[in-house]
């Protein structure tokens, strides 16, 4: 049995349940997941997985293994315009999409040639991806997904796995004695730059003093940024961008191929 609910306003409504499938299983198999690290650039067949989820709190009850669709109302016909999520529970799945305006198909002419040709009248209509947004499998409470911003609306906080730095956590990196603002200032620092500060302060306050002095002179020789009195010289938000990503050991010689390189994405391998 498949079942197909609605999100309208923050609360999930019945649509509509069939024997047939209505979405293809995500094979776990023939992908490659990756634990989630906002540093990390997915490729084609790449996703991002949350294991533990349950264990999150951005949880969501839906993803529970009780979770019943029995005592949801029924979705009124003045109510699909208002979708702004639906989730499919099969087979042990269980699928999230994000609604959007785009998904929506009114009043458009078809010519239908999947068997004879025929003119097809779609009226109201929303189209259902073939790729889910999220896709939460319990007997492993693993979620996989690709991209967390489209996740905000279906499980609420989730944002904060690859969020901003706060005004105060700016304030304190470029407080420190290696920085010097020089055409930007502290409040003017984009949302990019803002999310590596989030990831980047993490990791530098991480380190111990040693480590902290090393990291610092790594980056003065590999970010390619103006050095004024000892400190980076950050004139645009590109500086800033090259230095936080020197922080993060993205430079790199390729000695084979004689190149030096900058890595737009990270992933940490660990040994099994």
């Amino acid at each position: 049995m498949s079942e197909l609910i609605g999100k309208v306003r923050g609360e999930y409504k019945n649509i509509l349940n069939q024997t047939a499938d209505i979405i293809v299983a995500l094979d776990i198999a023939s992908i490659e997941a990756i634990d989630f690290t906002p540093s990390h650039k997915l490729d084609e067949d790449e996703w991002f997985r949350l294991t533990n989820f349950s264990q999150q709190a951005f949880y969501v009850d839906e993803c529970n293994t009780a979770y019943s669709t029995a005592s949801l109302n029924q979705i009124a016909n003045n109510e699909y315009k208002k979708i702004a999520a639906i989730a499919i529970i099969q087979n042990g799945q269980k699928h999230f999409q994000r609604i959007t305006p785009s998904l929506f198909v009114a009043r458009k002419t078809i010519l239908d040639y999947s068997g004879a040709p025929q003119i097809v009248e779609h009226r109201n209509q929303i189209e259902i991806r073939k790729e889910s947004d999220a896709v939460y499998i319990a007997a492993s409470d693993t979620l996989y997904f690709k991209t967390i911003g489209k996740l905000k609306l279906i499980f609420p906080g989730i944002e904060e796995l690859h969020r901003e730095a706060t005004q105060d956590e700016v304030d304190t990196f470029v407080n420190n004695e290696f920085i010097v603002l020089d055409g930007i200032t502290n409040t003017s620092i984009g949302a990019h730059n803002r999310k590596r500060i989030a990831d980047i302060g993490i990791k530098y306050n991480g380190l111990n003093a040693d480590k902290k002095t090393l990291l610092i002179t790594y980056a003065k020789e590999k970010a390619g940024v103006d050095i004024e009195n000892d400190a980076f010289k950050i004139q645009s938000e590109t500086d800033l961008k090259k230095v936080l990503y020197a922080m993060d050991q993205r430079y790199y010689y390729a000695d084979i191929y004689e190149e030096n390189r900058v890595a737009s994405s990270v992933r940490v391998i660990t040994n099994n």
